[in-house]
């Protein structure tokens, strides 16, 4: 009997024990804890000058030649474009030409060929400075009857590319710069911002004559064969649109950073059946691929300058793989068809190289528009495929609104 109160007694210690453990517990962590104050804390809205990344700086000569204008730019951080001003400067004044080329032979210390030449950049030169490598472009365009209209437009592009406002001024605040080789006056570009565009997204609108698009953002997929813009805010009336780079060029060789984007607001259009969303960039209106992986074509749309049988003649050259014979050209010129979009008349151009279904094949709609400018409508790929397209091609153009 001992034993088992012992053993009774011992048991109800340890419970007691634990008991009053947890009563402690509880009693510490809720009425004892003391309820923590609320500390306000004030943030600067301005942010710290150490923290604020380097303006940038856009340097560009625009060099009117016959009926071409070259363009030689530069854009970088404002104290690695600050050493090559003057450097810059002097090699446009004194830059000579063979036939309509600029003679590039013969370059500034430290500069040097980089890259190969492109449909749409004559040349790229390389420069070294202490801060980065810089990259001056070297492209021409088609010369537009308003010179004064053709400046003020690309340089209010650059501005905007710069976070800068448009100018109303002449030339957009550019200013004259004697070139030796050429009789009119040229154009000097010297210009420092912030480097993202003035009232949001850096795309801007495609090389014309139209005002700027809202933003676009990515696409809505919801909507397969309707185009559904999500515009963010209305553009500018009095905004000027980029001009497209030079002749063919990816312009400044950013295309392979652009972000998707929604097809240009401004166009409607119903997508054929088959027609995939292609690589949009800000040239391009709309972008689509179509048929199989293997004999991909591209069709793009694009407003863009430049004289008709210059345009044909450089389409040739890429479906023949050298520069086309003016008998040729010739042939295309006189077997374009007739077309009609949205109540404007254009020419219809299908061209290709040698052999039946292989090599690659262009068919290339221009449709003018005001200000001297054309809406290019252009599918590229292999024969093959341009042949299963043909009628839809047909469809899309006849479907295309513009809203300009």
């Amino acid at each position: 009997m001992a034993k088992t109160i012992s053993r009774l007694n011992s048991t109800s210690f340890y419970a007691c024990a634990v008991w009053f453990a947890g009563c402690t517990f509880v009693l510490l962590t809720t009425g004892c804890e003391e309820t923590r104050p609320v500390v306000t804390y004030t943030i600067p809205l301005e942010e710290p000058d150490e923290f604020k990344s380097e303006k940038s700086r856009m340097l560009a000569a625009m060099v009117p030649l016959t009926d071409q204008v070259w363009f030689f730019k530069v854009t970088g951080p404002e104290s690695a474009v600050e050493l090559v001003r003057d450097d810059l400067r002097q090699f446009v004044e004194q830059v000579s030409f063979e036939g309509d080329e600029p003679k590039l032979d013969e370059l500034p210390e430290g500069w040097r060929k980089g890259g190969k030449q492109t449909q749409f950049r004559f040349a790229s030169i390389n420069v070294d400075t202490p801060e980065k490598q810089l990259d001056i472009s070297v492209s021409k365009l088609g010369r537009q009857p308003d010179w004064d209209s053709m400046v003020a437009m690309n340089v209010n592009r650059w501005r905007g590319q710069l976070g800068l406002d448009n100018s109303d001024d002449k030339w957009a605040d550019g200013e004259p710069i004697d070139v030796a080789a050429v009789d009119d006056k040229a154009v000097w570009v010297d210009i420092v911002g912030d480097g993202s565009p003035a009232g949001g997204s850096m795309m801007g609108g495609s090389m014309s004559g139209f005002p700027s698009p809202p933003n676009r953002t990515t696409p809505n997929r919801t909507t397969p064969n309707q185009t559904t813009p999500a515009p963010s805010a209305p553009a500018s009336p009095s905004a000027l649109p980029p001009m497209p780079p030079p002749i063919g060029s990816v312009a400044a060789g950013d295309a392979d950073d652009i972000p998707p984007m929604e097809p240009d607001p401004r166009l409607k259009f119903d997508r054929p059946e088959g027609w995939r969303d292609g690589r949009m960039n800000s040239m391009r209106m709309a972008a689509f691929n179509v048929g199989p992986d293997d004999r991909l074509a591209e069709i793009t749309v694009i407003p863009a300058g430049g004289d008709l049988r210059g345009n044909v003649a450089r389409w040739l050259g890429q479906a023949l793989g050298s520069v086309a014979p003016e008998e040729v050209v010739d042939a295309a010129m006189e077997a374009a068809l007739d077309v009609n979009v949205d109540g404007r008349d254009g020419k219809r151009f299908i061209l290709s190289g040698n052999g039946e279904d292989d090599g690659t094949a262009i068919d290339a709609t221009i449709v003018p528009m005001d200000g001297g400018m054309s809406l290019f409508i252009k599918m590229t790929g292999p024969k093959e495929t341009l042949n299963e397209q043909t009628q839809k091609i047909d469809e899309f153009l006849k479907s295309i609104k513009l809203k300009m």
